[in-house]
């Protein structure tokens, strides 16, 4: 599962701090869904707070987490949070950790370059990505290719979504030849490192213009459709054995600042709100009693 805890954004998070309190309850709800979170960034001592709420609740031998690390194009922020990712590795032991993520869409942000990343990459684990911004040679720099597929901006219906979701990351990604394929690596070489549905906010119908010809075209941020998208792809990705992390846990408010037009659902990935409510008529699946229960 991808989270964020809340007021985890520096430097706003120097002022109005995360609460432990907080991100124990949000561990708690998040155990029952999961065996791995997945952070995107160490800044406001939020993996910190993660791994000593997963203490706290004694969920060392059942929920892992997946450390992130926040890249951009500022070279300031990106030294702080490698060096915060170096002391926390040095501080707690391997087994909290199921990887490592350095980055996240930074190609697609342009960010940085390919050269750039892979010289970070030859350091660490692994990167996520939009599916189509992964080359050969970013692939052979990482241990593993960590795609973030959205069917939702390929401006797909849930009914088609799921089958689509799996091919293009198939086609896309998957077959990439990683650092590590040749080893004896013990963890997937290709994982989906965000899917997900929006639960309002508008719809895409995946072309260029942005536009869409009337409110119910394309694919249609709703609940009713993030329960048929969940429903297809967590059911079909536990039968075939396909690794990812669901896009998201909680909604993010500060993502407020995003929203463009028609287009408000930066903010609405969760499937819980910001208070750890459930959604209102979300059906989490039961894929037939399937489960997992690590990380990979």
């Amino acid at each position: 599962m991808d989270y964020t805890p809340l007021n985890a954004q520096y430097p706003a998070c120097l002022t109005v701090p995360p609460d432990q309190n907080n991100i124990t309850l949000d561990i708690a709800m998040l155990s029952q869904l999961t065996p791995a979170v997945r952070l995107y960034g160490t800044d406001c001592n939020q993996t910190e707070m993660v791994l000593e709420a997963i203490k706290l609740l004694q969920l060392d031998a059942t929920l892992q987490v997946w450390l992130g690390v926040w890249l951009d194009n500022n070279q300031t922020s990106n030294d702080r949070q490698l060096a915060q990712m170096y002391a926390i590795l040095d501080t707690y032991p391997s087994d909290h950790f199921a990887g490592l993520i350095i980055g996240n869409e930074i190609l697609f942000r342009g960010d940085m370059s390919i050269t750039t990343l892979a010289g970070i990459l030859s350091e660490v684990l692994a990167t996520s990505d939009l599916g189509d911004d992964w080359t050969t040679e970013l692939a052979l720099s990482s241990d593993i290719v960590m795609a973030n597929v959205h069917p939702f901006f390929a401006g797909l219906t849930p009914d088609v979504a799921p089958g689509w979701t799996w091919e293009f990351w198939q086609t896309h990604d998957a077959q990439l030849a990683t650092a590590s394929a040749t080893g004896a690596a013990t963890w997937p070489k290709s994982i989906i490192s965000e899917v997900g549905w929006p639960s309002e906010g508008g719809n895409d119908c995946g072309n260029t213009s942005g536009t869409c010809p009337n409110d119910t075209a394309g694919a249609v941020a709703s609940i009713e459709n993030l329960n048929a998208f969940m429903d297809g792809f967590v059911c079909q990705s536990l039968a075939n054995g396909t690794t990812f992390f669901w896009f998201e846990a909680f909604d993010e408010p500060w993502k407020h600042q995003f929203d463009n037009g028609t287009k408000r659902w930066e903010s609405k990935w969760g499937l819980m709100d910001e208070g750890r409510n459930v959604k209102d008529g979300l059906v989490i699946p039961d894929c037939g009693g399937k489960a997992l229960s690590k990380a990979y």
